[in-house]
């Protein structure tokens, strides 16, 4: 025991070293690609690109059936860089791929965050190439100001996933359906098919179209999210009621849509999600991050099958990569100059009414292990979908019994982790995963006292990271400090408003939040929060200054 504790320090000295040596470098560097600046936040070019291009296991649909897809409703190719924007899909440039990339390089205009899946399994369902979802997809983020494009990783997506998967999904049936009226789309698609008669490629197009129907009726949203949120925990749990063959208890809605978290820091905290549902356990919390990003799992694998499609190897590489990421700087030269006596004066508003709930996570010094706050809901009185959903959703199992979906992922995830299929790829983190059973023995039930709780993390690099709080519902800073100024608005531009700190919120082209309806509710983290209505003078604009210098 002492062997291993002498083990772990020289691990974390060594991580300490590495990760401090870019802390006095941390100016923005122009990417190869010419289109962006990345802000220096401890990754070299080739860590940016294995975080884009690494696949998890995800299968949407399979590959050669949507690559030649056009739109529902037109002749233009599905995956052109013209429909992006329709996505809010930043573009994975030439410069962010290598022969290591999970990347089709036929496909030259490939939206960040989609990889080629491929699946070599003894299950034929699973056998393939299949299209599949990057972290990158969810937590890559851009800022653009007066013509500069600041590329920030691990910030959330500004993209609309429910609107991609929609129309994806459309897009699929409007070419099946054609091919029932042997129409013209169907036509030019079974071109890109040779040697498959049109009848069998219908009856493949027409599988894979009924099987999306399935998952978009267990999963849509009563109401669409827009941009910059998405309901990732009702996803994960609806999908893993289903694929364990069990029953939902009551009905069951993904109606708590979140801000895509920032994940600078998280791999050293000791809860992670916005209401600390997942343990301090990577491979745990990384294993059903995965489920909900379309991989597959069979809970009746036997012990030398595949019981999921998810590559733990891969999972690994992306941990690394994440533990080493550091929070952006605010860049003074594009954004403009910190009012440092200000800041100072910030600072002394912050350790008074903010530092009791959220850690300093010093950027200059090497990340820590760090026990997060986690604060009432009934005391933030912010809007409580979420928890509620998370922490209170229940299934009934092929057994009958009844549990919460929470408390049933463990046996999922511990299947998946020490299946013999994956043994190979299971040693490199032995140490991690005996220390997960020691801890949690892959329990995601925490005590009656912890539940209905939001996170309160640090909040190095908050700057770049709006719209705020857990369900995206103010847009800047400012709104977040001075509750009595808080509106519904429009989501979706990258244009930053480096006064308020946020994105600008007039632009039609973004999704209109109504912030007075249940699930998007901008209620809470208010005067009652600080202790009485901050001075806008004397505490909300050096409280601002200061939060641009975290």
């Amino acid at each position: 025991m002492k062997q291993f504790g002498i083990i772990l320090g020289l691990c974390l000295i060594l991580t300490g070293c590495a990760t401090s040596s870019c802390l006095t470098n941390l100016q923005p560097w122009p990417d190869p690609s010419g289109r962006h600046t990345n802000l220096q936040q401890c990754w070299e070019k080739s860590d940016q690109i294995r975080f884009y291009t690494t696949n998890q296991g995800g299968q949407i649909a399979p590959y050669e059936l949507i690559k030649h897809l056009e739109m529902p409703l037109s002749t233009d190719k599905f995956f052109a860089r013209t429909n992006f924007e329709r996505w809010r899909f930043l573009s994975l440039e030439k410069t962010d791929r290598d022969h290591r990339s999970d990347v089709d390089q036929e496909v030259h205009d490939w939206p960040l965050g989609l990889v080629l899946t491929h699946t070599s399994s003894g299950k034929e369902a699973w056998e393939g190439n299949w299209l599949g979802l990057t972290c990158a997809g969810c937590h890559t983020g851009q800022v653009e100001y007066q013509a500069k494009k600041l590329r920030i990783d691990g910030a959330p997506t500004m993209a609309d996933l429910n609107q991609f998967l929609w129309d994806l999904q459309a897009a699929l049936k409007a070419t099946y359906e054609d091919g029932l009226q042997n129409g013209d789309k169907f036509k030019r698609y079974a071109k890109n098919f040779s040697g498959e008669w049109d009848k069998a490629l219908l009856e493949r197009l027409g599988r894979v179209v009924t099987e999306g129907e399935m998952w978009h009726h267990r999963n849509d949203p009563p109401t669409s999210p827009g941009f910059a949120r998405f309901d990732a925990v009702g996803l994960i749990f609806n999908q893993l009621i289903f694929m364990s063959g069990s029953e939902p208890v009551g009905p069951v809605k993904n109606d708590a849509p979140v801000s895509f978290p920032f994940i600078w820091d998280t791999s050293h905290h000791n809860q992670t999600q916005w209401n600390g549902v997942a343990p301090d356990i990577p491979m745990v919390r990384n294993i059903t991050q995965g489920i909900g990003a379309f991989a597959k799992y069979d809970p009746h694998a036997g012990a030398f099958q595949e019981p999921s499609t998810i590559p733990l190897s891969n999972q690994r590489t992306l941990q690394n990569l994440v533990h080493k990421l550091r929070s952006p700087t605010w860049p003074e030269d594009i954004l403009g100059a910190i009012d440092r006596e200000k800041a100072e004066r910030g600072r002394v508003v912050f350790e008074k009414k903010c530092a009791s709930c959220h850690a300093d996570q010093k950027r200059e010094e090497p990340l820590k292990y760090l026990r997060v706050t986690m604060t009432p809901v009934k005391d933030l009185k912010t809007d409580r979908n979420m928890v509620a959903n998370a922490d209170h959703r229940e299934l009934r199992g092929p057994d009958g019994r009844q549990e919460k979906v929470a408390v049933a992922a463990g046996p999922t995830v511990k299947d998946i982790v020490f299946s013999w299929s994956h043994v190979g790829e299971i040693f490199p983190f032995v140490g991690e995963t005996l220390a997960a059973v020691w801890r949690w023995g892959f329990d995601f039930g925490r005590d009656e006292t912890q539940l209905d709780r939001y996170k309160a993390r640090p909040l190095d690099g908050i700057w770049a990271t709006a719209p705020y709080l857990h369900n995206g519902s103010v847009p800047n800073l400012y709104q977040l400090l001075v509750s009595e100024e808080r509106r519904p608005f429009y989501v979706g531009t990258r244009q930053f408003d480096p006064k308020h700190v946020g994105f600008e919120t007039a632009d039609k082209s973004g999704t209109w939040l109504d912030t007075g309806t249940s699930g998007n509710l901008n209620t809470g983290h208010d005067a009652f929060t600080y202790g009485g209505e901050l001075d806008l003078e004397q505490e909300v604009w050096p409280l601002i200054e200061y939060m641009k210098t975290l």
